[in-house]
């Protein structure tokens, strides 16, 4: 338990250090916007394609794996939608909500695995990452588009479809597994330039979260906050477990993947509502509650299943 605890800590800090710097440092909120544009279309990507290009993959359990994961980030986020009429969630808040409830901070995964488990674990892990960044990237940008209707958007199945594979994101993800895939990984000359910039993603990312948070929103909208704590820390861990142990899966190709479906929601989540115009204050709300809730519920998960 004081692993997972170790590897949550610094988070925390950088959140507080973003909002120390936004309340105390006289940064503006244009400064800020900044900052998430550039870890959105820049070092988040970076990180999300180093990760995956260089890793050493077990494929043979990659297919199962990544099956589990994306059956329990898809139900998970099912599980949101019939309570958008009964809380009366207008479009912005429901986004929130609804992504808060599936996007699990894979940096957090990559900290607890390997502090928990160690290098053995390396292999799943970059399945994990994969068919994580991929699918909550794709359902994120696809739940803005098909109930936000940001004018000037592709609309419809092909609409959406064009838009999320424009997602930087995504295209981190799928570049990073052609990379893997093909045994190239990382390129040389740019390859360490990625690396070097994709250092800065996590720490940048946080502190823009810490710009962001806001305790009043937690207890403004505790409903909607509850509804997405649940639907990331409860449902989602239950039913990729369940799918694993149905798929054969066994020592760390069952551990790894509940591990990351028990993450708490991603950092990056706060990023995207603002860049995407969801209820970012909500976002950021969700981020926290997760955060603080994942403490007692990580560690559970993790001695139930090792």
């Amino acid at each position: 338990m004081s692993l997972v605890f170790s590897a949550i800590t610094p988070i925390f800090l950088l959140v507080a250090l973003g909002a120390v710097l936004k309340a105390k440092a006289g940064f503006s909120d244009e400064f800020w916007t900044m900052i998430e544009k550039l870890t959105f279309n820049g070092l988040f990507p970076a990180l999300l394609f180093v990760k995956i290009a260089e890793s050493n993959v077990h494929w043979p359990t990659a297919l199962p794996i990544a099956t589990a994961i994306v059956i329990g980030i898809h139900l998970a986020a099912a599980a949101s939608i019939p309570f958008r009429s009964l809380l009366k969630l207008n479009p912005e808040k429901f986004v929130a909500v609804f992504q808060g409830g599936f996007r699990s901070n894979a940096y957090v995964g990559i900290a607890v695995v390997l502090g928990v488990l160690g290098d053995d674990a390396a292999g799943p892990m970059a399945v994990s990452m994969l068919a994580v960044g991929v699918t909550i990237n794709f359902l994120g940008v696809v739940g803005h588009l098909y109930w936000l209707k940001t004018p000037g958007q592709n609309t419809g199945v092909r609409g959406v479809a064009i838009d999320s594979v424009k997602n930087p994101l995504i295209q981190a993800c799928l570049l990073g597994a052609v990379f893997n895939a093909v045994g190239w990984g990382l390129p040389p000359i740019i390859g360490p330039a990625l690396n070097l910039l994709s250092q800065a993603a996590l720490p940048m990312g946080l502190m823009a979260v810490g710009a962001g948070l806001s305790l009043s929103a937690v207890r403004g909208d505790m409903m909607p906050v509850a509804l997405s704590c649940a639907c990331k820390l409860l449902i989602q861990p239950l039913v990729t477990f369940g799918f694993c142990i149905l798929f054969g899966l066994s020592g760390l190709a069952l551990i790894v993947p509940v591990i990351f479906a028990a993450l708490p929601t991603s950092s990056t989540s706060y990023v995207v509502s603002r860049r995407m115009g969801s209820d970012a204050q909500l976002m950021a709300a969700i981020v926290t509650a997760t955060h603080l809730a994942a403490i007692i519920t990580l560690p559970i998960i993790i001695l139930a299943i090792t």
